[in-house]
């Protein structure tokens, strides 16, 4: 008799175990029960896609102003940022030098010239001489040659001149554009000397008000940088401003830095305000492809699978069957072999009631019966709460949305997630604090 009631308690207390276990895995399951869709509507919005590059701003013309002649810095006129004009002096050298140096070509010269003159006469007079038989041929000849010497001394004499004046018009240096001096590298009284290399006195950009970013983009994105495509761009000294520019040209020399290879673009941008200064470092966002008021949907309602138990949609009337076979197995199949050609109808064996249940959907879709991957992507459209599927050719995408070339139209619903059972009763057990409670219970 005790031996029965033993079994009888370990049978109890078995039966309990197991009816706690079901209850707790049957309460889990329907917490984790599918819940309500979660759905966007298909807008129409400018998509685009990009690539990122750094670069240095540039002036789009610079000019660095040298010396042709040696000597010490006499005046300075031209400071650091100073505005300067075509022709306008803004240095010059000790001229002492340069003019004993003319003084002393013109003296030459005119010896030269008086030298001429008198074996000018000479031969002249040799030549009349010769007329009359009173000169040889040797002195007329002797005598030609003399001034002809004489001719060539004063043109030589001439050019030394020239040179000289030359020289010291180069003492004065004068800004060969309009613009701004950006850097001065020279003091008064400093020497500088022109005989190896022309020195650097001054560096002027020619407008401000126009710069260019010098951007390195990386190879594996160059072949789809063009010219003339849309570039924004920021810098660290304005974080929360952006700044337009426009790609100018994209040279051909690579550039190897520890084995990355890259190219530069040169991205012309407007500076009315002058906020952009040589030597910045910007932030390059290049905009390869832009399509406006394209036709597109979230990213993740292309990853979106209805949980089982999902109520659905009738299907659209071009996915009904032909026939009236109802089992679930045909109707599996053609799902299978449907070949779902973006933008147009899926065609299998739908039957009306007879719909297959939300969890065969993205796996018969994904593959068919002989083993190719259909074209085209799917979403799930939602319609009064009820998930219908749709297939739809995609465009490009930024990430965030994605173009839709067919498939959907504008107002649309496509599910982008979906809630469990367990928190939408989470979300209805909130309520306001400025609510009443139910009568008899209390507040916490």
């Amino acid at each position: 008799m005790k031996k029965l009631l033993k079994i009888f308690i370990i049978l109890v207390i078995l039966g309990a175990i197991a009816y706690g276990v079901k209850t707790f895995f049957f309460s889990a399951s329907a917490e984790n029960a599918a819940g309500p869709l979660v759905s966007a509507k298909v807008v129409q919005t400018t998509i685009s896609t990009t690539i990122s590059a750094t670069g240095t701003l540039e002036p789009v013309d610079q000019v660095e102003v040298g010396t042709q002649v040696s000597g010490d810095i006499a005046k300075i006129y031209a400071d650091f940022n100073s505005k300067v004009k075509k022709g306008q002096v803004i240095a010059e050298l000790d001229k002492s030098k340069l003019k004993a140096t003319l003084a002393q070509a013109e003296i030459a010269y005119r010896s030269a010239e008086t030298d001429y003159k008198y074996k000018e006469s000479t031969y002249n007079r040799v030549k009349k001489l010769s007329e009359s038989n009173s000169a040889s041929a040797v002195e007329l000849e002797t005598a030609e040659y003399n001034m002809n010497s004489a001719k060539l001394s004063v043109e030589r004499s001439q050019n030394e001149v020239n040179q000289a004046r030359l020289n010291l018009s180069y003492a004065t240096i004068k800004s060969p554009i309009d613009g701004v001096v950006l850097k001065r590298a020279v003091e008064v009284g400093q020497t500088v000397a022109a005989s190896m290399s022309t020195p650097t006195l001054f560096v002027i950009a020619k407008d401000l008000n126009q710069m260019k970013v010098m951007a390195d983009v990386d190879e594996a994105d160059i072949g789809q940088v063009k010219q003339g495509q849309r570039v924004t761009f920021s810098v660290d000294a304005f974080q929360n401003e952006t700044f337009n520019g426009t790609v100018q040209e994209v040279r051909l020399n690579p550039t190897t830095t520890s084995n990355v290879v890259t190219y530069t673009v040169v991205i012309s941008a407007e500076n009315p305000e002058q906020k952009l200064l040589p030597g910045m470092t910007a932030t390059c966002t290049i905009v390869t492809q832009e399509i406006t008021d394209a036709i597109a949907i979230p990213v993740k309602a292309l990853k979106f699978t209805p949980a089982d138990g999902t109520p659905m949609a009738e299907p659209p009337q071009g996915m009904r069957p032909p026939h009236e076979s109802g089992d679930s197995s045909s109707v599996k199949d053609g799902l299978a072999n449907a070949n779902f050609n973006a933008g147009d109808v899926p065609k299998g064996d739908f039957k009306r009631g007879n719909f297959p249940p939300p969890g065969s959907f993205p796996k018969t879709f994904k593959k068919r019966a002989d083993g190719k991957k259909p074209s085209g992507n799917l979403v799930w459209v939602s319609i009064d709460g009820k998930a219908a599927p749709r297939p739809v050719k995609t465009g490009i995408s930024d990430g965030v949305n994605i173009q839709i070339l067919k498939g959907l139209s504008v107002g649309d619903s496509v599910v982008v997630s979906q809630e469990t059972v367990a928190a939408t009763k989470e979300k209805s057990s909130v309520s306001s604090p400025f609510m009443p409670s139910p009568p008899g219970k209390k507040k916490k």
